[in-house]
């Protein structure tokens, strides 16, 4: 959708929205524009990846690490974070079997293939680049402890999530 002709309340005033086609282009370059962050943190999920084949998948992350590299300012801290992993056997059974990348790949061998095509992607921004960024693989930190902390199939009980944060502040504020 193109929000060609939409209006914005500022704090004072309406103003026109500038021309952007989705929500991330919209939020990069309009949102965030007048008060750029010191920090992004975008975790990867796996929500809707039935929808999307591998080629697709690679697309879309490629299109949003140009976005980031356009609107983003260089001195902007970058932390992606890879898809974690699920839980076959606590997923609805519609969900367990290959459904994935037309119908030959379970969500197992779908997340770790799209975990690689997630690095490959953006090996240039985080090892031929200077800005500050970091890739956490939640995929290898959430498989050894799904029987335990996951959900439903696909969420982690509220803890492992305070565990991750909590991982990443003390990355990025050492004592």
């Amino acid at each position: 959708m193109t929000y060609r002709n939409c209006q914005a309340r500022t704090a004072k005033k309406w103003k026109l929205c500038r021309v952007t086609t989705t929500t991330q282009e919209f939020l990069l370059k309009e949102y965030l524009a007048s008060s750029p962050p010191d920090l992004f943190i975008l975790f990867g999920n796996a929500h809707d990846s039935y929808r999307y084949t591998l080629r697709e998948h690679a697309m879309n992350v490629r299109t949003l690490a140009n976005m980031f590299d356009i609107y983003l300012l260089s001195n902007t801290k970058l932390i992606w974070t890879s898809k974690p992993a699920e839980y076959l056997l606590k997923k609805p059974k519609t969900f367990r079997g290959p459904i994935y990348e037309n119908g030959t790949m379970d969500i197992t061998q779908w997340l770790i293939a799209a975990n690689r095509i997630h690095f490959r992607e953006l090996r240039k921004r985080f090892v031929e680049n200077d800005r500050p960024s970091m890739f956490l693989d939640l995929y290898g930190i959430s498989a050894p402890v799904l029987r335990d902390w996951n959900i439903d199939g696909v969420h982690m009980h509220p803890v492992w999530y305070k565990h991750i944060i909590s991982h990443i502040v003390q990355i990025l504020c050492p004592l």
